[in-house]
């Protein structure tokens, strides 16, 4: 039988459960009443906003700049005529005026909080309140996204707004295209749009800059100064960090948070150590597990045994000029690459057989980025493709210390709850919530287990049949490319007409995604492909049910399962979810071989589906999972403030 989402998370042990009854606590009934009297005040400005012209809308922008810049204006005296001023600027460029709801999201925003805002319920149009305020005093706003086509998407879309109202915008564009002179004319603009490890690594960039700038002397300086020549300045293209407006923000904030942002060079040509490499893959793939090397799968650890240890240096043709750290770390990484990363998992090959990082949390490519310490060439051996130049480590700094940096933050996502703890204890951000502005009708049905990954396909494939015999639309998310892909050809034997979406094709993901909501639609996607993306129901689709959410595997994170629910039943259409989980998941694979043993030592049925009693088994391996996550991530802020104490004590 088929529940409301918000009855089917009371039922269930989420880690969210607990967490989200603390975080219904810490809500202030004052601050919630007040918000209330200003969205009154607020709509009440509407007609007043509706009189104005154009010419009066920027008139006032400009007194306010100019209290602003005398230090005469504080931010709390202009939010209602402001935001009433954006809605009306919002009405006459895109015909959309806010939502209640929206200005709610706003209220937020602007005193620095994160606003739970369900998926599809219109943060891009709220978030055009803050960037507004925040631009009029003259620093820079920075409107920060998961991926390079959102903030394309939403600067595209606001940029009319902004304009009429005299606001200066940009996009921060990446790679080859983000020239040094283009970075900084972003940067001055008054609202920047742009991707959240941009914005990071333009950081340490400048960081870079700075340091290797050559040192004007006293001398120098003042020579320069009587001859009218201007003493050059390094090439940095970020202003201060003043203000971040960061959507899909437990994403960034704490889903990515365990990756530090790291700038790497490397020499070019070859890599001279090849052979090195292609040396520890050959004795990593003779080497016998528990004999000569022990797994820790939590921790994607390998140790070698003492047996291990002498037997890998007992080779007469180790290159030891080559080698750049100790023999045996090589035979570790080449371990690691055998036994823990998965072609289609954990990387893709690309055309030009190169080895392309997924990242995990979007299940998108990262061109740019490999592993470190050698790692990534140790991959590169295991696919037998050209092994690169190992990269050095330039400067780095973790998400958490970089985002510490602005004056103000502020951000919104659809599952902020779970992690209200962490984004006070980190950023000093309380989570508020948003009410939707139409009543959910998202049934949620009852959680499937199977005793082996292969039932589970079966199962999945059994009821994709099913459902698409009603035209109901169908999006399948997938944790991983090859789960995606074995299911695809259980799809093809049956006959229903489906797309593939994976990490592969990350051009067209958004024009693919948004034709889910077609009748009789069936879309097998990794993960969060298509993260932000609209999807729109046609008639008929909402009359077939509108679109179902079939979850194949949890993710170790429960946000990331609840952002994939939320593609469907949007804004107050119809809609539903199921999860289908099994012993062989890789929650259970990496975490608890022992919920594995017992769960195929149970009955099961014909089908080999197992009671829904396990369930609660996976509700408590993720919420430990997701308690491992927060300490590491609590490890890397304490060293953090480490390096900060022992800076304070040299200086």
């Amino acid at each position: 039988m088929a529940v409301s989402l918000g009855k089917q998370y009371d039922k269930r042990a989420f880690l969210g459960a607990k967490a989200h009854k603390r975080w219904k606590q810490t809500i202030d009934p004052k601050r919630h009443k007040s918000d209330r009297e200003r969205l009154k005040r607020i709509e009440g400005l509407a007609q007043e906003m509706s009189l104005m012209e154009q010419v009066d809308f920027r008139r006032k922008v400009q007194e306010w700049r100019a209290l602003a810049a005398n230090k005469e204006l504080k931010l709390e005296e202009i939010i209602e005529p402001a935001f009433a001023m954006v809605r009306e600027a919002s009405r006459r460029t895109t015909g959309l005026f806010h939502y209640p709801e929206q200005i709610l999201a706003g209220l937020a925003l602007v005193r620095g909080g994160v606003a739970e805002m369900a998926t599809g319920e219109g943060k891009t149009l709220g978030v055009t309140l803050p960037a507004f305020v925040f631009a009029l005093f003259g620093e820079g706003v920075h409107v920060i996204t998961v991926n390079s086509y959102l903030a394309e998407r939403d600067h595209e879309f606001t940029a009319p707004i902004l304009e009429y109202l005299g606001i200066s915008s940009a996009l921060l564009l990446e790679g080859q295209e983000g020239t040094p002179v283009k970075k900084k004319t972003a940067y001055l603009a008054d609202v920047t749009y742009g991707v959240g490890y941009e914005f990071g690594f333009d950081y340490l960039r400048d960081q870079l800059a700075l340091i290797r700038a050559p040192k004007s002397g006293p001398r120098e300086r003042l020579r320069n100064a009587l001859m009218g020549v201007k003493t050059p300045e390094p090439p940095v293209v970020q202003r201060k960090l003043a203000y971040a407006i960061i959507d899909e923000v437990d994403s960034v904030l704490i889903d990515e948070a365990g990756s530090p942002l790291v700038i790497s060079e490397s020499p070019p040509g070859e890599n001279e150590a090849s052979p090195a490499y292609w040396l520890a893959r050959d004795v990593a793939e003779d080497l016998i597990a528990d004999q000569h090397f022990e797994l820790k799968l939590a921790n994607r650890g390998v140790k070698l045994t003492h047996e291990g240890f002498d037997l890998v240096h007992e080779f007469e043709n180790i290159p030891w000029d080559l080698l750049r750290r100790p023999w045996h770390t090589y035979v570790l990484n080449a371990l690691r690459a055998l036994h823990f990363f998965q072609r289609d998992v954990h990387y893709v090959v690309d055309d030009e057989d190169k080895v392309v990082i997924i990242d995990e949390f979007t299940g998108r490519r990262f061109e740019e980025r490999t592993w470190r310490d050698g790692l990534h060439q140790a991959v590169e051996a295991k696919e037998e493709v050209e092994i690169r130049s190992e990269t050095d480590s330039a400067a780095s700094i973790t998400r958490q210390r970089y985002f510490g940096f602005y004056e103000t933050i502020c951000g919104l996502t659809g599952t902020a709850a779970e992690s209200a703890g962490e984004f006070w204890h980190f950023f000093k951000m309380d989570v508020e919530p948003v009410p939707l502005h139409k009543p959910s009708q998202r049934k949620i049905l009852p959680e499937r287990v199977f005793q082996t990954q292969d039932a589970m396909y079966h199962a999945v494939v059994a009821d994709v049949i099913q459902r698409y015999q009603t035209w109901q639309p169908i999006l399948i998310g997938t944790r991983t490319i090859r789960a995606s892909e074995a299911l695809a050809e259980l799809m093809t034997q049956s006959g229903v007409p489906f797309t593939l979406l994976t990490a592969k094709q990350d051009e067209e993901e958004s024009e693919i995604v948004a034709k889910a909501g077609q009748p009789g639609h069936v879309l097998l996607a990794t993960n969060m492909a298509g993260r932000g993306t609209h999807i729109g129901l046609t008639d008929d689709a909402k009359a077939a049910g509108g679109l179902h959410v079939i979850v194949v595997e949890r993710n170790e994170s429960i946000r990331i399962d609840r952002q994939l629910i939320g593609r469907g039943a949007r804004q107050g259409e119809v809609g539903g979810a199921q999860m289908f989980v099994s012993a062989d998941d890789h929650l259970v694979e990496m975490y608890a071989p022992e919920l594995a043993t017992e769960m195929r030592k149970a009955r099961a049925d014909s089908n080999g589906e197992l009671p829904g009693k396990f369930s609660k088994d996976f509700d408590e391996l993720q919420a430990e999972v997701e308690r491992r996550r927060y300490e590491q991530r609590l490890a890397m802020a304490h060293r953090d403030k480490w390096l900060d104490e022992i800076k304070t004590n040299l200086a």
